[in-house]
């Protein structure tokens, strides 16, 4: 059960009304109410505009623990309270470690620190940490990469462009600066490096991981979102069981507030908000388990975007027509 005073929940409803007023045009205020027994979600109530609102806040992945992972998130918040004005948001990429001891710890905090004292109350950015990809040739024939990690996906887009047979390491890259001209860019360098290496040699090529975070327009402190690395609550069957579980015990507390407006978020620890299983699980589940609720959405890599607009509620109409809000 999560911490309904708790730094995580705080920050993230400030989010939520943040996305919320940006999608809608009506100021939106949020405080939190009590947590949902036997879940990770909390019930808030608040308003839009002038008509009452009520939100269950859902983590799928617990905003805190006992495990080194989240002894050393709990760590760098710590050490960044009090550092920066305003709250913050830090959006963890999937399989990303924290570190754990110095000289990394201190590292982390000064990137982050720099980073985010640029931002003004809205803003948003990346924060970047430089990472290194290996690259070995293996064999002198064929004319393909096998990839793991943050470019696994991309390892078809080598084909026919090296001389050779060639392993590439990226475990250490969780997610590229946003764009794909960013992508594209390292893709030609590590092709260009790779057909200089003689076979058998091993060299690194430096990119950056870069983790989305934002200045919200309320709140202190900051928190990560995230999860441990090999965890297993964000997909497959550890997704689906807990995520229907969730639904079936919020539904009573929310349908008994007095609202005109009834919305559900999920903070998600997804690397890439647009390749994320929530949605396809939320289809999978009986209709009865949304009467009255008017919106579902998620919230991950610092956007919300709308998994299920149940009643197209006047209130909640997106006033730009985008799905998502990158803000």
């Amino acid at each position: 059960m999560v911490d309904s005073t708790g730094r995580p929940v705080q920050l993230c409803l400030q989010f939520v009304a943040d996305r919320l007023a940006d999608r809608t045009g009506h100021p939106v205020q949020l405080a939190a109410n009590s947590p949902i027994a036997e879940t990770d979600a909390v019930l808030a109530s608040g308003t839009i505009g002038d008509q009452p609102l009520a939100v269950v806040l859902s983590f799928i992945a617990p905003p805190e623990g006992d495990d080194p992972w989240y002894r050393a998130k709990a760590d760098v918040e710590r050490r960044l309270a009090g550092r920066l004005e305003g709250g913050y948001l830090v959006w963890v990429p999937q399989g990303a470690e924290l570190p754990e001891r110095e000289p990394d710890s201190s590292e982390m905090v000064r990137r982050v620190e720099e980073t985010l004292g640029r931002f003004v109350p809205g803003g948003h950015g990346e924060v970047r940490f430089p990472v290194a990809i290996r690259i070995r040739k293996s064999d002198a024939a064929g004319a393909y990469v096998t990839a793991r990690g943050g470019l696994a996906n991309s390892w078809a887009r080598f084909t026919n462009r090296v001389s050779g047979h060639f392993q590439l390491d990226s475990s250490d890259l969780h997610r590229l600066p946003a764009g794909e001209a960013n992508l594209t860019g390292l893709i030609d360098e590590i092709i260009e490096v790779a057909n200089g290496l003689e076979l058998g040699q091993l060299v690194e090529v430096m990119t950056e991981d870069a983790w989305p975070a934002q200045r919200l327009r309320g709140g202190t402190g900051m928190a990560f979102i995230g999860e441990p690395p090999g965890s297993e609550r964000s997909s497959g069957a550890g997704l689906r069981r807990p995520l229907r579980r969730t639904v079936q015990a919020m539904r009573g507390p929310l349908l008994e507030c007095n609202a005109a407006v009834r919305v559900v978020c999920f903070i998600g620890p997804y690397t890439s908000i647009d390749q994320q299983p929530v949605g396809t699980a939320l289809l999978g589940f009986d209709p009865a388990l949304y009467h009255g609720i008017d919106l579902i959405c998620l919230a991950a890599e610092g956007a919300l975007k709308p998994l299920l607009d149940l009643t197209r509620d006047p209130l909640l109409k997106d006033e730009s027509g985008a799905l998502t809000d990158a803000g």
